[in-house]
């Protein structure tokens, strides 16, 4: 098995989606990260009410000085440098389970054919 070089592929649903969200325009992202935030929120307060609390270490300071200086791509929209900062300490089960909530959510939404379209066109 490879080496993981990036927080983000420790899940294959995870890397599949971050790819995803780095193809798309600014305004797609905007509508979209939203979505995500909103799932990762519900997941984090889900989890305090069963009083598990989430463990950062070291490389996730480090992850959240470089959100500060927003130098990397995903820490240019609010929305998602939240949601991505929460993702990256997660376990890939749990991770996998918020992508789950956030396709759903997209679905009900009616944005779900901007993100599958954006899909598409990565796979090819």
């Amino acid at each position: 098995m490879s080496e993981i070089k990036r927080w983000h592929d420790k899940s294959q649903k995870l890397a599949d989606m971050m790819r995803v969200l780095n193809n798309m325009s600014d305004k797609e992202l905007d509508e979209i990260a939203k979505y995500l935030y909103q799932v990762v929120n519900i997941y984090r307060k889900q989890r305090k009410s069963q009083d598990d609390g989430l463990s950062i270490g070291r490389d996730k300071l480090f992850g959240y000085y470089k959100a500060y200086q927003k130098r990397r791509w995903y820490d240019r929209n609010p929305s998602l440098s939240s949601a991505v900062n929460i993702l990256s300490i997660l376990p890939p089960r749990e991770v996998d389970s918020i992508i789950n909530g956030f396709i759903d959510a997209l679905k009900k939404s009616g944005l779900y054919d901007i993100y599958h379209q954006k899909q598409k066109q990565v796979k090819e």
